[in-house]
């Protein structure tokens, strides 16, 4: 950490330094502060954070291997745009994974799992309601995580968690030009109804649906962007 710095407006602890900067660049990346084709302004960065060089470029590294930035010599960081073939192949797989961890919810019904799913259904019923778009989609993003983790299959986790970025960051990308959909959450009841009645194939099929939808929205946003 830089010696002397005042600056410290996002606490660091705990984890390795430039794993933390890491989720937020990622965060920052996902929901469009930095925009493709925009370059990251390191010294600013490492103000920010009140880091070194050293532990900024490491994240930068692991950003760059993630394919959400490109590290260009005599440039520096450059944030990528996400092409439609390669965001099409990630829904798919996403979708894939997806289904297989609500089947597998479905079939084990952990107690503390449905219920933190209806909470998260229920907040995110009130958020559309108020048509708080932020608060929405961050509820959004904990639901389908929550399905992912309480299939208690690791593997599948860990294989979602290093695609989900690239969806969630496109999907932030086509929100700022598709309107809110105040019934929205409703596309998640289903979801929420057949693993929770144990119904393996119906909550295969909710997930599918939805997710086809979101693609949908996504690639109508990808396409309008080329046209333009």
């Amino acid at each position: 950490m830089a010696a002397g710095s005042t600056r410290t407006p996002r606490a660091i602890k705990r984890a390795p330094i430039h794993e933390q900067i890491l989720v937020q660049l990622r965060q920052d990346i996902i929901r469009n502060r930095w925009k493709p084709g925009e370059r990251l302004p390191e010294p600013e960065l490492c103000e920010e954070f009140g880091v070194s060089r050293t532990p900024m470029r490491d994240a930068l590294k692991l950003l760059e291997a993630e394919g959400l930035i490109e590290l260009r010599p005599h440039v520096g960081a450059v944030v990528t745009q996400p092409g439609l073939p390669d965001l099409e192949e990630k829904m798919h797989v996403l979708s894939a994974l997806e289904q297989a961890a609500a089947s597998l919810l479905a079939a084990q019904r952990p107690a503390r799992v449905i219920a933190q799913l209806r909470r998260l259904h229920r907040e995110m019923v009130t958020a559309a309601k108020k048509e708080d778009m932020a608060l929405y989609y961050q509820l959004n993003d904990d639901f389908h995580r929550a399905i992912v983790e309480g299939s208690g299959n690791k593997t599948l986790a860990q294989i979602h968690e290093n695609i989900m970025w690239h969806v969630f960051r496109a999907r932030h990308m086509a929100n700022e030009h598709e309107h809110f959909d105040s019934s929205a959450a409703g596309h998640h009841e289903a979801i929420v109804s057949a693993i929770a009645a144990g119904r393996i194939e119906d909550a295969e099929l909710a997930v599918r649906s939805h997710l086809n939808d979101v693609s949908k929205v996504m690639t109508r946003s990808r396409k309008g962007k080329v046209a333009a």
